[in-house]
């Protein structure tokens, strides 16, 4: 009888156990499975100063960006030719999108589109909000992606070669 009475308890306990390491644990109704919409991606990180290489028309734009970042929400400035232009934008896990307004006789905004890794980011950028860019002599337009590509941190003389930048560089 001693036997009868601690076998069925430590069945129960086996098959418990045989259950949960096999996968057989389920989920209740109210449990989403994992898709895009309620995955929460991890952020990275890109504040500090980047160079930036733009592709454009007549060639390539060197500039820099300072950018801020508080969450998911991305601010901070453009530079290019002694100018500098605000910029505004937005991180999904790797995915950034920022958005600078360029002023001038005919302002315009042009939106960045990339992928952040680790100390570079690389995508493609072109025009907002269904404009047209003039591209020459006949009148022509054109609405290409534009690539570009920036590093992290500001190459000084002194920086140590494969050393990684600081994120006040």
């Amino acid at each position: 009888m001693n036997q009868r009475r601690w076998s069925k308890p430590i069945l129960s306990l086996l098959f418990a156990f045989a259950t949960l390491s096999a996968g057989g644990a389920q989920a209740s109704p109210s449990d989403e499975p994992p898709t895009l919409k309620n995955v929460k991606l991890k952020t990275v990180k890109v504040g500090g100063k980047w160079r930036i290489a733009w592709d454009v028309r007549l060639g390539t734009v060197r500039g820099i960006l300072v950018l801020k970042q508080q969450a998911d929400q991305v601010t901070g400035t453009f530079e290019e030719y002694g100018k500098t232009y605000p910029l505004t934008g937005s991180l999904q896990g790797q995915a950034i999108t920022f958005d600078v307004p360029f002023t001038g006789q005919v302002p315009y905004t042009i939106e960045f589109k990339g992928t952040v890794e680790r100390t570079k980011m690389t995508g493609t950028s072109e025009l907002k909000g269904g404009g047209h860019g003039f591209l020459g002599h006949a009148g022509e337009v054109d609405e290409p992606q534009r690539p570009w590509t920036a590093t992290k941190g500001l190459k000084r003389p002194n920086d140590a070669p494969g050393k990684p930048p600081d994120d006040d560089d």
